[in-house]
């Protein structure tokens, strides 16, 4: 383990928020754009979106979304290919503003493609399969198929994938929840997710909801819970995939080199605890990792009478992190209060990208305030004004500075490229 040498202390006095208005929009939706300039994909205004290093939209391709529609946005390590990962189908696009294409067939948003660009190996989360001896726990079918064949075929079954908790899959979600689901998960664990490893391993969420990196050797057909600490659902790779780094269950980030198998550790020692991080990226030279961490909300939620429904009233104050992998140093850039959450992060050479949730603030103090019916039901069309807001956070890597760049936006994925 390697000790963090330097510390930054938290700044005593707010740091100020600046709002960039939002209101010019890219080039024309399906405008060809020069892919050099593309850093970044985002969904905003529930289309996606192609934008530049500084979180501003080029073109927006496409495909659009409906309300409480999600999907999990990635880049190919050579930075050509967008995949658009939705429950109803999957996109590939490309970085110069073209129409993205549909893949035939039905993969998830649980998926992930092969180093070599050959395979697409997906859980099939619909067709969850009971395992012996684990008190009834499940696993889910892995399957992979070639990229080259995509037809619309069913995968070849590989294996069972996972020791997931029954039920875990299905959530019932509403208003905050909803808005960070999307694309992040649930909050806390995350969404389960699958990372290809160099050689015939895929790695993944073990355990959801609880703790654990999985391991299936495609070869052996055979599963196995490789770490029981690491915390899948914060985790993030590198942007050329060689890397893999995550929090741990007892306060270490833990960097696991895909292509050696290696395991690298850094002891997070930090004034007043780490809190809990909630979301990793990393810098596009592989130099640093930005994180996020959660503690305890200046403002917090409360409920003072009964709701006619359960009610979400989670909320955090985030502190947005840098930390150097070469020298092993720590740094804090930027907070921000009273937050649901961070459902995704992404970094550019000069910034780091966040997409902010708001809190269920609004419903919570109409229903303090008995202007919500007693018989209402969180999907009663006239709650909608209640619904949060998100935002793009963008943090200048230098100077710590934080601005507000665009709202109504999710599904952030940074593209692989290197100044």
């Amino acid at each position: 383990m390697i000790p963090l040498r330097e510390l930054v202390k938290r700044s005593a006095g707010p740091i100020a928020l600046a709002i960039v208005l939002a209101g010019a929009g890219p080039r024309d939706s399906r405008a060809q754009i020069d892919p050099r300039q593309v850093a970044l994909a985002y969904v905003w205004r529930d289309t996606v979106t192609l934008a530049d290093a500084a979180g501003e939209p080029l073109a927006q391709p496409g495909p659009s979304f409906s309300y409480g529609e999600g999907a999990r946005l990635f880049w190919t390590a050579d930075a050509r290919t967008l995949y658009i990962a939705r429950d109803s189908g999957l996109y590939a696009a490309g970085p110069g503003g073209s129409a993205p294409a549909r893949v035939p067939g039905s993969y998830g948003r649980t998926l992930t493609i092969s180093q070599d660009r050959d395979t697409l190996y997906y859980l099939e989360t619909v067709s969850p399969q009971e395992v012996e001896d684990t008190g009834g726990l499940i696993a889910f079918p892995l399957r992979e198929l070639s990229v080259r064949m995509l037809t619309g075929g069913q995968g070849r079954l590989a294996g069972y994938f996972g020791r997931f908790q029954p039920g875990s899959w299905r959530a019932n979600l509403s208003f905050a929840a909803a808005l960070y689901v999307r694309d992040g998960g649930l909050l806390g664990p995350g969404r389960p997710n699958l990372w290809t490893a160099y050689g015939p391993v895929v790695l993944g969420t073990c355990c959801f909801p609880d703790p654990g990196l999985g391991r299936f050797d495609i070869h052996a057909e055979a599963f196995t819970i490789q770490d029981e600490t690491f915390l899948p659902g914060a985790a993030a790779l590198n942007l050329t995939r060689t890397h893999l780094a995550g929090p741990t269950t007892d306060g270490r980030i833990r960097v696991l080199d895909l292509i050696t198998g290696g395991v690298r550790d850094y002891t997070i020692e930090i004034a007043g605890g780490l809190g809990v991080i909630e979301r990793m990226a990393w810098s596009p030279d592989d130099t640093a990792l930005y994180f996020v961490s959660r503690y305890a909300p200046s403002n917090p939620l409360e409920l003072t009478v009964e709701p006619p429904f359960p009610v979400d009233t989670r909320s955090a104050n985030i502190q947005l992190y840098r930390l150097n992998l070469v020298t092993g140093t720590i740094r804090e850039l930027a907070w921000r209060a009273d937050v649901y959450g961070v459902s995704s992060l992404a970094a550019t050479e000069q910034y780091v990208f966040a997409v902010m949730v708001e809190p269920n603030r609004a419903l919570v103090e109409a229903i303090n305030a008995g202007q919500i019916p007693a018989g209402a039901q969180p999907g009663d069309p006239a709650l909608a004004r209640y619904m949060p807001s998100t935002a793009l956070w963008r943090v200048d890597v230098e100077s710590g500075f934080p601005v507000d760049v665009r709202t109504d936006v999710w599904g952030l994925a940074a593209r692989p490229l290197r100044g």
